[in-house]
């Protein structure tokens, strides 16, 4: 169906490979994460080009930290995706995380859970 498409037809042939691949590869994922990352893509839509660059800046942030803070803030990330979004900044800015994170730190956190789908406990 893909390769029907007259847009995809005019791409580089690069690029219609690494479309092709990237599909294959959220094909292959299992149902909960393709929804997860269908929905993270939606929300991302819906943000400012400010916003969005942001969010980015912050997830090329945190491949810059050191393993052990990378580790506490993507344990931190994944703890919050199971608090609704308006509950957030409450839990962001409560005394534990201010005293395990610098504000920069929560700062990203507050920018990658911005496109962050809420997933509730299981």
């Amino acid at each position: 169906m893909l390769r029907n498409d007259p847009n995809f037809s005019r791409l580089p042939a690069g690029d219609q490979q690494r479309l092709l691949q990237q599909l294959h590869r959220v094909n292959q994922m299992p149902e909960d994460e393709r929804q997860r990352r269908l929905g993270r893509a939606e929300m991302l839509e819906h943000l400012s080009p400010q916003q969005r660059m942001q969010v980015n800046d912050s997830f090329r942030r945190l491949g810059m930290l050191s393993a052990d803070r990378r580790s506490m803030i993507s344990n931190a990330f994944r703890d919050l995706r199971a608090v609704p979004p308006d509950q957030r900044s409450i839990v962001l800015n409560s005394s534990r995380y201010q005293s395990q994170f610098s504000p920069d730190e929560r700062g990203m956190l507050t920018d990658m859970l911005r496109v962050e789908p809420y997933e509730p406990a299981r």
